[in-house]
């Protein structure tokens, strides 16, 4: 089983490759960046936000009529929401093997600051690999440098370090 990471056309380019060699190297999946296919829906005018469960509806949508069986990552520019959250870095589906991340607020511009390729690709390495870990059968961690601590703030997913604890770590082998 692969990771497929449909990469939207509106989210950032010319990272895509560094972002998927990092991201290799946390999980015991290999990643391949895929052009998306999946429409992007579910934005909501006065919030100006993009409900991230409509957009892993359609991914499981897309996925039940391709026959795919590949855990899928839905990488959008759009800022994402959802009934009862102010905003979401991420979500994901693990009954389904979807779930969908947003570069909006791991970006530096979104707070008013120069732009740092580095910094995006760092936070959207951390949540992506997050979220996939919820794929993989992972839960929450109290550990706030693990990637499985719930990242609330951009300031959690920055302290984050590129690892899963080990009791994380041990739980993620136990997939392979």
């Amino acid at each position: 089983m692969d990771l497929l990471i449909f990469w939207d056309e509106a989210a950032p380019t010319g990272i895509q490759s560094v972002f998927s060699r990092d991201l290799e190297s946390l999980l015991p999946i290999t990643p391949r960046v895929c052009d998306s296919h999946v429409v992007v829906n579910g934005f909501i005018p006065s919030r100006r936000q993009t409900n991230a469960t409509a957009l892993i509806d359609s991914l499981d949508l897309s996925k039940k009529r391709s026959g795919r069986k590949d855990l899928i990552l839905l990488v959008v520019s759009d800022d994402l929401c959802r009934t009862g959250d102010e905003y979401l870095f991420g979500l994901s589906r693990p009954s389904t093997g979807n779930a969908v991340v947003s570069t909006a607020r791991l970006d530096n511009e979104f707070y008013g600051q120069p732009a740092c390729d580095e910094d995006l690709i760092d936070r959207l390495v951390k949540e992506s690999a997050h979220e996939v870990g919820h794929l993989l059968g992972l839960a929450h961690c109290r550990n706030p440098e693990c990637i499985m601590y719930n990242p609330l703030l951009l300031e959690d997913i920055s302290r984050q370090k590129r690892w899963f604890c080990p009791k994380c770590q041990e739980n993620l082998n136990s997939f392979e």
